[in-house]
């Protein structure tokens, strides 16, 4: 054993332990200090990642900076700031992210994909321009299908969905089929089985009409095939019907019908009430011959195909002649249809054609030499055909060339976990050109978890979703607006009365400051109480209200949608603290539509461009027929976002780790994936 004996020994000894424990400690603290920013700066990620699948975007920005603070080469939380930057509506600040990304990491292609897609993206496409280059797609034989018979088809329709709706002359049924070809709803009732169909068309609403040649009647059908009733009847006056053939829907929903025993066009409101008739048979250049077909555009001009006289002839919504559209290559129109809003695609026997009605000019389009005799021809949201070969019992599909040799843009916005072991997906899906790709099934996704598939999906939330409304009123309470107390009164009470008992509505207020008057509620009165409350004051301050709008309609799942009710003018401070672009991005990016309603004189261009390119439409109430129809247009809007739901296993090695979170897409050969990440749920 060691003494020490001297005091001054032992002062030595005391120096040198003292002098050891600081050398000791300061070794251990550097270490501490080498881990713990790491440590730090993944748990201020994680606190991001919790607020990016809240939603709660700003509040993820503000964590993600604050973890590359600590790890600027974290590509992990630069790809997430990007993300929660794009979510926030702020895309060119997302791109300089995802650039800067770009020169550090190895595996560029999903990132790549994102950068070409913000660069690119047009808002909320909504006028489709597509080319007229077209290839081969699918095709669907109709004897059989299934265990149906559809022969002789001559007439389709699609919805937004991509189902196919056919009758044919040589049937006893009309039917609802899938993209892939699969019979989903029969349409039938037994009058049909002694008659012989022609036409089917959807209306927006959802309701299916079926015309029926030798009954000389229209029966009217629920989209999941319940029979309604039957309008029309054999005869020659006003509401009666020889021979009805072709058909088609307005946005209101009123039907056109081709009646060609008494050689005119037939105008039924969607209830089956009479409202016009026009035309008659003639050599005169405002007469028929033997009218085929029939569309009707979005300002309700009237188009109408005559074989006889191999026209196009034009009228407007009451049914004045106003043009006629001739070609020497038109031999034989039928089948007619508006693509786009510019658009005509007629079926001329062998051959589909275009007529820009812009610029008026005719393109044939190469159908391979597979169509023999073509009566009736659709065009879906993503610009592709659909014609029905009568001579063959088949539909054939037509893809725009370009579009089957491009990719899909995959976003995947979320990832949510509160409802844990139940996880949701939430995933955007759009085409090359940025528009929606709607009617995807489980066939169509893989999901990976933390690099493992998730083997079973389900997408039935979303039928559940889109089948209610939470609407916000964001009502403008400057000064300006107090002369038009009154007619918001009487306006809005004719709106309130149209909304469904199902859906919801919530009141937010502003001028110079915002605030909640109402939260989401059923009652109508209270609805209106709040949007008539009166709390005028100087400022309009929109920017900030509807921002605040935005983060009080993401907490909902239901469908959604922003009504502005303001005077229609802009004033200094409306997007004083946020721009205008990135407030309608915020919307577009988190697919909310936006309708203004403007109560002053005067359209406002730029509060009309603002909901238009959100998916939603401005309104100069005062001078509009369309106001009447607006609720009908929202229940319209359909958010091109999948949720998918699956169902986890709790494993307590994971909790409260990082997992990544993984999507891919393949929808006829195109496909697309994209990433995102979640915190494993904690029971702590």
């Amino acid at each position: 054993m060691f003494f020490i004996s001297t005091e001054s020994a032992r002062m030595k000894y005391a120096v040198l332990t003292v002098f050891s424990l600081l050398i000791l400690y300061m070794s251990s603290a550097v270490l501490a200090d080498e881990r713990s920013p790491t440590d730090k700066g993944f748990e201020l990620f994680k606190e991001g990642v919790h607020h990016f699948n809240r939603k709660s975007y700003e509040a993820g920005i503000d964590f993600f900076r604050k973890s590359l603070g600590i790890n600027p080469r974290d590509g992990r939380a630069r790809y997430f700031l990007a993300m929660a930057l794009y979510k926030a509506g702020f895309n060119e600040n997302a791109l300089f992210e995802l650039n800067a990304l770009l020169q550090t990491e190895n595996e560029t292609e999903l990132i790549e994909t994102f950068v070409r897609y913000l660069s690119t993206s047009r808002l909320f496409p909504s006028v489709l321009k597509k080319s007229d280059d077209y290839t081969v797609g699918r095709e669907i034989r109709g004897n059989p299908l299934g265990k149906y018979i559809l022969s002789r088809i001559t007439g389709i329709d699609v919805d937004d969905l991509g189902n196919i709706y056919a009758a044919g002359f040589g049937s006893k049924i009309a039917l609802k089929i899938s993209q892939e070809g699969k019979p989903l709803v029969v349409f039938s009732n037994p009058r049909i089985s002694t008659g012989r169909l022609y036409d089917i068309v959807r209306g927006v609403d959802g309701t299916v009409f079926i015309s029926d040649f030798s009954n000389d009647t229209i029966y009217k059908f629920l989209d999941d095939g319940t029979y309604i009733g039957t309008f029309g009847g054999p005869g020659f006056g006003n509401g009666q019907l020889y021979g009805p053939t072709a058909l088609a829907v307005d946005s209101r929903c009123d039907l056109y019908a081709i009646d060609s025993g008494n050689v005119r066009v037939m105008k039924f409101s969607r209830y089956g009430e009479f409202l016009l008739s026009f035309g008659r048979e003639g050599e005169e250049e405002q007469e028929f011959s033997h009218p085929s077909g029939i569309a009707v555009d979005g300002a309700g001009n009237i188009y109408v195909a005559d074989h006889g006289k191999k026209v196009i002839m034009v009228f407007d919504r009451f049914g004045n002649f106003m043009q006629t559209l001739t070609d020497p290559g038109l031999n034989d129109p039928y089948g007619i249809s508006i693509a786009g809003e510019s658009k005509l695609i007629v079926s001329d026997q062998d051959i589909l054609r275009s007529y820009d009605i812009m610029y008026s000019t005719w393109t044939d389009i190469d159908t391979d030499g597979r169509v023999s005799r073509a009566l009736d021809v659709k065009m879906d949201r993503l610009g592709q055909l659909y014609a029905c070969d009568y001579e063959n019992d088949r539909i054939l599909q037509f893809v725009p060339k370009p579009d089957k040799y491009r990719n899909l843009n995959v976003i995947l916005d979320r990832v949510e976990t509160s409802g844990f072991p139940m996880i949701t997906y939430s995933v955007t899906v759009l085409d090359a050109d940025g528009f929606p790709i709607y009617g995807l099934r489980e066939g169509n996704f893989l999901l990976k978890l933390g690099g493992g598939i998730v083997k079973k999906i389900d997408l039935s939330s979303n039928t559940v979703r889109d089948s209610q409304l939470r609407l916000l009123f964001l009502v403008d309470k400057s000064p300006s607006m107090e002369q038009y107390e009154e007619d918001v009164r009487t306006y809005m009470n004719s709106f309130a009365s149209r909304v469904s008992v199902e859906d919801e509505m919530a009141v937010i207020g502003f001028n110079r400051n915002s605030w909640i008057s109402s939260s989401f509620t059923r009652s109508k009165l209270r609805t209106m109480d709040a949007i008539l409350e009166d709390r005028y004051a100087e400022g309009k301050s929109i920017d900030s209200a509807f921002r605040r709008a935005v983060d009080y309609l993401n907490k909902e799942y239901f469908k959604k949608a922003i009504i502005v009710i303001t005077d229609g003018t802009i004033e200094e401070d409306s997007f004083r603290t946020y721009s205008f672009e990135s407030c309608i991005r915020y919307a577009v990016n988190n697919h909310i539509p936006v309708y203004f309603l403007s109560f002053g004189a005067g359209k406002n261009n730029r509060l009309s461009y603002f909901a238009r390119n959100t998916g939603g439409r401005y309104y100069d109430v005062l001078h509009s027929n369309e106001f009447p129809f607006m609720y009908n247009t929202i229940q319209e809007f359909r958010p091109p976002e999948y949720l998918i739901f699956f169902k986890d296993v709790y494993d307590p090695k994971f909790e409260n780790l990082y997992l990544d979170a993984e999507v891919e897409v393949d929808f006829d050969g195109r496909t697309g994936k994209s990433r995102l990440g979640l915190i494993y749920f904690s029971k702590s």
